[in-house]
Formats: C-alpha cells, sequence, structure tokens
C-alpha cells in the first residue's frame, strides 16, 4: 500500500485517465501473451490484471485527493511564511481598490489625503489610548517588552519548537537542510519531476552528516508544532492530514535512497579514481562516439575544438562524484550553467540520449552494477537540474534574444505585465541563479537588440494611475551598466543618456523656455549613497563626443558648481601663495635690495620667503605625494586580496599574504617600466586605445609631473642655499661671505630660475574654470607634437650642412656670421633659419660653394619644412576643432573625479540632500510626474521637441495588465521589408476575394467560366511568385501571370 501511494505520489503531474489505464493495461497483457506466450496463464493474467487496475484506481483516486490537498499544502505554507514576517495577506477587494487607485503614483500628481481613522500607528486608537492613560494596566510596558523578545518568523517558531522538544542538536544541523528544501518541496508538488530533484538533494544534503543523529519523524513533529503556532486561527484537521500525508511520503522517498548515498560515493570514487590518463581520454572520446551516433543532430551544437570538448566531458564525469561532497554548491554552479545554455539555445532534448550515451561508455569500461547504477543516479540529477533550468529560463525575451531579432523581442516584451516588463529585460531568476538578457545580448553582440531593450526600458509609459520607467530597475539590476556599455558597446553609450532626459513639447514664457528633466539620481548617486563612479568610467573612456553628450555635460556641470569649484579654489590657492612668496624671494626682494641697500630687515624677510618655500612650500607637496602613493598602494593591495582570497572567508592567511606581497612587487616594477617606457617615448607599451583613454588624466597627471618638478627643484635650491652656507657668518643672515662662491651663487640661480617657470607652469591648471582657455590650451599642447617633429629635422640638418660648411670653409670671408668651425656655422644657418642673420648674402657671394650650401639648406629648412610646418598644424587643428570643446570637458570631468575621491562625506551628503532626488517633478502645469530627477528651464530653441516624449494609454490600469498595442508606433517600427510583406499578403487576401467573388457566378456563361480558369491560374501562380518576391526572387514571372 504504502509503495502505490508513493509511487501515485510521485506522477501527481500526469494526465491519467480510466480510459488511458485500460489502454495501458492492455498493452501490458498483450505483450506478456504475446512473450511467454502458454506460459502466460488465465491465473497469472488475471492476477496482473486485478494489480494494473488496483494501481490504477489508487493513483486516480491519490490524484484526486492530492490536488485539494496541494492547494491546501501551498496556501497554508505561504500564509505561515507571510503571517510570520509581518506581511499579512491583502484581500482581493484591497488589492483592487490599490491597483485601481494609488494616489502616490498618479499622473495627475494628487496625493490622498489620510483619514482620521486609517490606522497608521498615530490613529484614532493612539489617541483613544493616550486620552485613556488612567486606565492603562501597569503591565502593559512588560508585555510589549516581552512581545519584542518573542519569536516571530516561521523559522524562529520551529527552532523554538525543536528546543523546547529536546531537539535542538537536529534543529542546528540536519533540520535546517530539511526547512530550506521544504520551500522548494511544497512549491512544486504538481511537478514530478523536480519533487523528484529536490528529495534527491535533500538525501544528499542529509548524508554529510552522521546517521545517528538524523531521525525524521523529530523533523515532522517540530514542522507541525511552527504551522499550528504560526496558524493558531486558521489550522483544521485538514491541515494536519495534509501535513502528515506529505511528509510521510517524502519520508518513503528520502529513506529508499539514504542508506545507498555512501555506497555510491564510494563506487563512484573507486571507479573514476581508477582511471589512468590514457583511460580517461579514451573514454571521453568514447562519449561523443556514442552520443553522435544515437543522436547526429548533436553534431551540429557541439562545435568547440577537441581540447574543449575533452574539458566538457571531463567535467561531466567530475560533476557526478563532486554531488556527494557538495550538493548544494552543486546545484548553483549547475544553475549558472543551465542558464549559459538558455543564452546559448541548446534543445533540451539532447541531454536524454548524450545521459543514455555517457552510461553505455561507463558500463562498457566498469561491468560492476553499483558502480554504472551510481554513476547514471549522479548523471541523471544533473541532466535533470540542467534541464529545469534552461526550461525554467527559456522565456519568450531569452528566445528573441537568442535568435537577434528585434521584432520577436517586441512580440515578446508585449505580453508582460505592465509592473514587470523592466523585469522581464533585465532578471531571470532560476533558483539562486539569474541572468540578464540585455547583459546576454552584450556579450553575444547582439547590438541591435541590446539597443531595443535599452529603448524600451528608457520609455516613459502611463496611464490613469501611474507612471512607468525602467530606469530605476536598469541602474538597480547593473550599477556598472555604464562600464559595461563602455567596455562592451560605446555606440549604445548615447541611446542610454538619451533615455535619461525628457524634454516638454510645450514651451514656457512666451515660448522662450521649455522644461527638461535630467534622470540622473543614479549616475550621481550609488546604491549606498555615495558617490556614483559612472562620471569615472565615462571619463576614462576618453570620448570627447560623449562626455559633450548634455546629460554628462549637466552632470558635470551640476558638480562642478554644486561641491567642485570651491574645493578646486581652496586647492589651488597654495599654489598663487607659494608663487607669490617665491616671487619675493627670488625677485622682488633682491630688486628692493639693489635699490635700497642690503638691510638686516630685508635680509630677515628674504630669509622668512625662502624657508616658508622650503619648509611649507616643498613639505605640502611632499605630503601630498606620499598621500598619493598611499592611496595608489592600498587600492592595488585591496584589489590584490580581492583577487587572491579565493576561500571568500575575508581572511588572509601566511601564504596568501605572501603571494600579495609578491603581486604588489611585480604591479609596482611594471608600473616603473611604464613610467620609464613614457619618459624615452616609446609608444610600443601603449596601444592607441590606452592613449585615448588616457587623455582624460592628462591635465591630472601633468599637474602632478609639474608639483613633483617643483618639489625636486625646491630640495635642490635648499642644498646650494647661500644663506646656510653663511650660516657661521658675523652679518647673518646674509648671503655674501667667503663661503658663498660665485659657482655655487651661479647654480643656485639656475635651480631658482627653473623653480620659477615651474612655478608659473603650475597656475595653467587654473584653466579648468573655462572650458574655452582649456580648450584653447588643449590646442596648443596637441600641436607641439607637430612642431616637435619639426625641430626634430630642422635639428639634423643643421648638424648636417654645419658639419659640412664648416670642413670647406676654413678661411671664408665672415660677413655677418662664422663658418669657420661647426658650432660657429650651426649658429649661423640658425640664425638664417629665423631671420637673426646679420650679415648680407652678397658677402658670401665670393665663396661660390658656400653660398651654394648655404641656399641648398635655405630651400630645405625655409621653404619646405617651415611650410610643412604650417600645413601640418592646419591640419591637426582642424581634427582637434571638432573636439576640443569635449576634450576641455574631460578635463573637468577628470578633476572632478580626482576631487570626489577627497570630499568629506557630510559634504556630499549635504550636496545630494539639497537635489530632492525624491521630490516627484512635474512634466506638465498640474501633472506630477517621477522622481529622481532635476528639472531645469533650457532655452527652448536649443533642442526642439514637436512630440511628447511619454507614451499614454487608456484603459485599465492594472499592473498586471500588459500595455496596449500602439498601432502607430508599431507600424512607424517596421522596416521595409516588413512593410514590403505587409502589402504584398494584402494584395494576395483582396484577390482571393475577387476570385471568390468571380467563383459564385461562375454559371451565368462560358465567357465567364474560362475568365475565372483564367484567374485561378493566375492567382495560383501568384502565390507562388510571391513567396518567391518574399524571398528575394525576381518579380517579373508575378508580372507577366498578373497580367
Amino acid at each position: 500500500m504504502d509503495a502505490v501511494e508513493t509511487f501515485s505520489f510521485q506522477h501527481m503531474n500526469f494526465d491519467i485517465s480510466p480510459a488511458g489505464f485500460m489502454i495501458f493495461k492492455g498493452a501490458i497483457l498483450d505483450a506478456m501473451e504475446h512473450d511467454l506466450q502458454t506460459d502466460f496463464s488465465l491465473d497469472a493474467k488475471d492476477g496482473l490484471s486485478g494489480l494494473v487496475n488496483y494501481v490504477g484506481a489508487a493513483m486516480l483516486f491519490i490524484r484526486k485527493g492530492c490536488a485539494l490537498r496541494a492547494q491546501l499544502l501551498s496556501s497554508s505554507w505561504q500564509e505561515s511564511h507571510d503571517r510570520g514576517n509581518g506581511k499579512p495577506r491583502k484581500t482581493e477587494q484591497a488589492q483592487a481598490e490599490e491597483e485601481e487607485g494609488d494616489g502616490e503614483f498618479s499622473p495627475g500628481g494628487i496625493r490622498p489625503e489620510r483619514r482620521s481613522g486609517d490606522s497608521d500607528g498615530s490613529g484614532s486608537s493612539g489617541n483613544k489610548s493616550s486620552g485613556s492613560s488612567g486606565n492603562r494596566s501597569p503591565t502593559n510596558g512588560g508585555m510589549k517588552a516581552m512581545s519584542m523578545n518573542l519569536p516571530t518568523s516561521f523559522t524562529e517558531m520551529f527552532t523554538i519548537s525543536a528546543t523546547v522538544m529536546g531537539f535542538g542538536k537536529g534543529a542546528a544541523t540536519w533540520m535546517g537542510d530539511c526547512l530550506e528544501s521544504f520551500d522548494a518541496i511544497v512549491a512544486h508538488l504538481g511537478s514530478a519531476g523536480r519533487l523528484q530533484e529536490e528529495c534527491r538533494t535533500l538525501v544528499l544534503r542529509l548524508s554529510l552528516y552522521d546517521k545517528s543523529i538524523i531521525v525524521l519523524p523529530q523533523f515532522k513533529a517540530c514542522l507541525l508544532a511552527a504551522l499550528r503556532s504560526t496558524l493558531p486561527k486558521t489550522w483544521t484537521t485538514d491541515h494536519e492530514e495534509a501535513w502528515t500525508w506529505l511528509w510521510d511520503n517524502i519520508v518513503r522517498i528520502l529513506e529508499a535512497t539514504l542508506d545507498k548515498i555512501p555506497i555510491y560515493e564510494e563506487a563512484l570514487q573507486t571507479a573514476l579514481s581508477s582511471f589512468s590518463p590514457r583511460q580517461r581520454y579514451k573514454v571521453r572520446s568514447d562519449m561523443y562516439t556514442r552520443f553522435f551516433a544515437l543522436c547526429p543532430v548533436g553534431q551540429n551544437f557541439f562545435k568547440q575544438s577537441n581540447t574543449r570538448l575533452h574539458f566538457i566531458a571531463d567535467r561531466v564525469l567530475s560533476m557526478t562524484a563532486e554531488w556527494f561532497k557538495d550538493p548544494k554548491g552543486m546545484v548553483s554552479e549547475l544553475s549558472a550553467l543551465g542558464l549559459k545554455h538558455v543564452g546559448f539555445g541548446i534543445p533540451t532534448e539532447l541531454f536524454t540520449p548524450f545521459v543514455t550515451a555517457t552510461v553505455q561508455v561507463m558500463r562498457s569500461y566498469r561491468a560492476d552494477e553499483t558502480i554504472v547504477e551510481a554513476f547514471q543516479w549522479a548523471l541523471i540529477l544533473t541532466a535533470n537540474v540542467l534541464v529545469r533550468t534552461i526550461l525554467e529560463g527559456s522565456t519568450v525575451v531569452m528566445k528573441a534574444v537568442n535568435m537577434n531579432s528585434i521584432k520577436s523581442l517586441k512580440t515578446a516584451v508585449a505580453a508582460a505585465p505592465r509592473g514587470e516588463r523592466a523585469t522581464w529585460l533585465l532578471h531571470i531568476q532560476v533558483g539562486d541563479q539569474f541572468i540578464s538578457p540585455l547583459l546576454w545580448a552584450l556579450e553575444n553582440g547582439s547590438v541591435h537588440v541590446a539597443e531595443a531593450v535599452l529603448k524600451d526600458l528608457l520609455t516613459i509609459r502611463a496611464d490613469r494611475a501611474r507612471y512607468y520607467f525602467g530606469a530605476d530597475t536598469l541602474f538597480e539590476k547593473h550599477p556598472d551598466i555604464v562600464k559595461r556599455l563602455s567596455d562592451r558597446a560605446p555606440q549604445l553609450l548615447p541611446v542610454l543618456l538619451d533615455g535619461l532626459v525628457w524634454r516638454s513639447h510645450r514651451t514656457l514664457e512666451n515660448g522662450q523656455k521649455r522644461r527638461v528633466n535630467y534622470f540622473v539620481r543614479h549616475m550621481l548617486i550609488a546604491s549606498g549613497g555615495e558617490f556614483s563612479p559612472a562620471i569615472k568610467w565615462i571619463s576614462s573612456s576618453g570620448d570627447p563626443t560623449i562626455v559633450s553628450h548634455p546629460v554628462v555635460a549637466f552632470l558635470v556641470d551640476t558638480l562642478w558648481l554644486g561641491i567642485v569649484k570651491t574645493q578646486f579654489i581652496y586647492s589651488r590657492l597654495w599654489n598663487v601663495l607659494s608663487l607669490v612668496v617665491f616671487l619675493f624671494a627670488q625677485e622682488i626682494i633682491p630688486m628692493l635690495m639693489d635699490s635700497y641697500g642690503r638691510t638686516t630687515p630685508l635680509y630677515w624677510t628674504l630669509f622668512v620667503c625662502r624657508m616658508f618655500s622650503y619648509i611649507v612650500g616643498m613639505g605640502r607637496l611632499g605630503l601630498i605625494q606620499l598621500k598619493r602613493m598611499w592611496i595608489w598602494s592600498r587600492n592595488t593591495m585591496k584589489g590584490i586580496l580581492a583577487e587572491i582570497d579565493t576561500d571568500g572567508n575575508g581572511e588572509i592567511d601566511y601564504e596568501e599574504a605572501l603571494e600579495a606581497l609578491h603581486r604588489f612587487k611585480d604591479t609596482v616594477s611594471s608600473e616603473i617600466k611604464k613610467a620609464i617606457a613614457v619618459l624615452r617615448g616609446n609608444n610600443d607599451i601603449a596601444a592607441y586605445e590606452e592613449e585615448k583613454k588616457a587623455m582624460a588624466n592628462k591635465e591630472k597627471n601633468m599637474y602632478n609631473r609639474i608639483s613633483f618638478a617643483v618639489m625636486i627643484l625646491l630640495a635642490a635650491m635648499l642644498g646650494q642655499e647661500p644663506m646656510i652656507y653663511c650660516r657661521n657668518s658675523p652679518d647673518w643672515p646674509t648671503t655674501q661671505c667667503p663661503e658663498a662662491s660665485p659657482e655655487l651663487l651661479y647654480r643656485y640661480s639656475i635651480f631658482a630660475m627653473a623653480a620659477m617657470a615651474v612655478h608659473w607652469l603650475m597656475l595653467i591648471d587654473m584653466a579648468v574654470f573655462s572650458t574655452e582657455i582649456s580648450a584653447f590650451l588643449l590646442v596648443v599642447r596637441e600641436v607641439m607634437v607637430e612642431v616637435r617633429q619639426f625641430l626634430t629635422a630642422l635639428s639634423f640638418l643643421l648638424l648636417l650642412f654645419g658639419s659640412t660648411i664648416a670642413i670647406s670653409c676654413r678661411n671664408c670671408n665672415q660677413g655677418g656670421g662664422t663658418f669657420d668651425d661647426m658650432p660657429n656655422a650651426v649658429l649661423s644657418l640658425l640664425a638664417i633659419t629665423v631671420g637673426l642673420y646679420q650679415g648680407d648674402y652678397r658677402d658670401l657671394g665670393q665663396d661660390p660653394l658656400l653660398l651654394g650650401c648655404v641656399f641648398i639648406y635655405v630651400t630645405f629648412a625655409v621653404v619646405l619644412l617651415l611650410n610643412l610646418l604650417i600645413a601640418q598644424l592646419n591640419r591637426t587643428y582642424e581634427y582637434i576643432y571638432k573636439d576640443m570643446l569635449g576634450f576641455a570637458r574631460l578635463n573637468r570631468a577628470s578633476l572632478i573625479v580626482d576631487a570626489m575621491a577627497s570630499c568629506p562625506q557630510a559634504k556630499w551628503k549635504k550636496f545630494h540632500q539639497s537635489l530632492a532626488f525624491d521630490t516627484r517633478q512635474e512634466f506638465d502645469e498640474g501633472d506630477l510626474g517621477l522622481a529622481g530627477c532635476i528639472q531645469v528651464l533650457e532655452p527652448a530653441a536649443v533642442n526642439r521637441q514637436a512630440k511628447e516624449q511619454v507614451v499614454r494609454f487608456g484603459g485599465s490600469t492594472s499592473k498586471e495588465m500588459p500595455w496596449p498595442e500602439d498601432k502607430a508606433r508599431s507600424a512607424k517600427g517596421m522596416d521595409q521589408m516588413e512593410m514590403l510583406e505587409a502589402i504584398i499578403q494584402k494584395t494576395l487576401k483582396r484577390m482571393n476575394t475577387t476570385h471568390k467573388t468571380l467563383s459564385r457566378h461562375s454559371s451565368k456563361d462560358e465567357v465567364g467560366v474560362s475568365f475565372i480558369g483564367s484567374t485561378i491560374q493566375g492567382n495560383s501562380h501568384l502565390n507562388s511568385s510571391s513567396h518567391g518576391l518574399v524571398s528575394g526572387s525576381d518579380t517579373s514571372s508575378m508580372t507577366s501571370d498578373h497580367s
């Protein structure tokens, strides 16, 4: 009886009928009679017939009762968890009222006022209690304290019940696994395959514990006690019987396999370890040979290289043994693998022949039935998890993405409930794993499908009750969507940014202004409230076009004016102060000494200014450099530790620490080599794309190098400071003493001159206040490359002709220049080039050879190189001019990212609270729209908008209803081939209607009959030719047949 009940329990989802059982019984009896013939007696036939009838009647009876029990189990399980978590179930009327009119999301923007009698924690009941404080019980406070400590959730009630019953050890070990699996078991009572999978997984998890502590009836007692506690009002005897029936059937399934698991594990481990590498290779090869023989179509899906196929086969063999070590981890791993197969579009029908072929190969190498049974049991469980994951993950959206069809994607998402439309496009959950159709389209290179997904998500739709906008869901599911698009599909970044801005088609202030809403909350604020790295990712791309997009430009300007500008000014005031003090110390005070004498007050002032430059200026720059080194080292070490912490426990042991130190050392060495390569001008180190991405940080890197140079020069000046050398002089402070030799003063003046120039160069960073000046400096910097090439070629010509002329011109007439030796000849030629030659060409006429050499030099240097430089500068300017404002914004964005890294949290929090992202902004007057945006008024002529961007629909406002089809937008979205196909289908339908009309009058005269016959023949040819036209065939046959 128990076996029949368990058998029926495992087949509840099959459609069983009396007629089907009669056919099944007849087939079995006929097969037995055919095989046994005379040995199959009438008594045996009657006995078998009666057994089949009994099993069939039992299955019909159990299946009929199971439907009601399954519904009762599912509802009570859900209710117990909802009530335990403080989530009371809403009635259907309350749900309908909420769907029909939710004032909080109303497009009209009118929020209904809460009635005084509503219960919100401060309603009328609270007022009554406060008003009758004299009748309050003295134990109310104690009761509240006790209620706060009482268990509320179902899991807590289960633990308390187990502890009270004396099963605390089991509750802390194996009962937790049972309770965790019960959620899936109850949810999938109607699926025999899923129920079998969950029971097998639970058996594997229980096998990890000592068998002596596993007492299955204890779990039943704790389960029923927890259910009674959480459902005190709705619990009945029907619930008791249903839950007892469910657990008894599960126990029979578990006990049938629980004792076999250790035997299976030992047999499988022994079998797999006994294979030599050569035998294992042969097994893997035979697996595919047998599979392709059973299912030839499988060859179309296994198209990888031979080494990849062997890797897959080896993982299949290893997974069968890994089930017995970590069953929970295997479910997660196989779920992730199954979701990948969803993206690959692998048919689930291939798993059965693959499992059959693999088992046959294992049987041919290991004939032990225990090994084969264990291998088959584990392999079937693996296939069941994969097939289930593929079936659950193969949504219509994923199928459309795999087909790379925008039309199929639109058809698939048209059936989505309006409240879940964004989730359909971004999140497919299977177990504890999920896959994103959008990211899968990006990884597979389906750029057009990914673009269609982004446009659909970022389209604002509205009904009478609420607005729907997928931007929040997009950034919630994929916070790094900007980085992914920058790396994989930069052409989709404008699509994303275009969807984050809304412009009104109505103007204000007599047509002068227009409302614009920038939905930039997630571009500014990350999920944890910190500054979002979106601007960093965009600036790191090095694309001036993206930075010039209105959304990014608005973000950059908002951050610059709101928080970074003041911080930047304060940080650069030190540079101005250092320059002023250095100017006084090196120029103004010495000039005053020359005018008014070298007095003691002036010397003391000079000493104070120079010490300020050495101690404060150089010390501050040194601390900045140390801080940058510390930040870089800390971030680099964090990344290395995150990579090597493979166990994920957050702790680093001694071996991992050593490996981290070695990796950090290698990283520092590589960075030093890169820096040396950049100084040497070696372009082979960095590719063009890396140089483009580094352009965003050029200004910041240049400022860092200049500040480092200032620090080095100040240190050199300190080493040559005359006042330090004259410290023993009786007239100190002074710069004149025997120790301060002229050579020392000369070296000091060289360092001071270079330091003065570099101090002024530090102020170039102030050009960021004006994008126009920053763009001009960018152009100057870019054209300097051409000037450098010109100077290189000019230097070569100067050395060439200078050395040549000096050999043949030992006693030439000097005139305005000297050509007797190479240095003087080079200087004279350079003076001729720049127009500073003091002599006359007629003085060179006495030596025709010298005159000819000079003319040849002028031809190459002045006529050729100078004009070529002008042409190159013009071409470079034209190339840079298109994007120079974009590069200037790129520079500002890079400075903003650098400044936000050191921005105080209090200041940042105050800034983003001032933006009021939680406040809903109007679309039009009185139309309260969406939150998460910043509304501005821009000139109406800048970006004209003639059509409403919000797509509005009438009809039902339920979230479960899909959006009605917008025929106008659908027709607009059709491509040319779809329009051609629609026209042909319409023409064929019209001609068929004409044919039917003529056929009704075919008996009137012979002429009509003959005409209709020719029309029918023409229509048949037309149908075939029209199909040919759709597939790309010639249209001439259709034209002739129609004629």
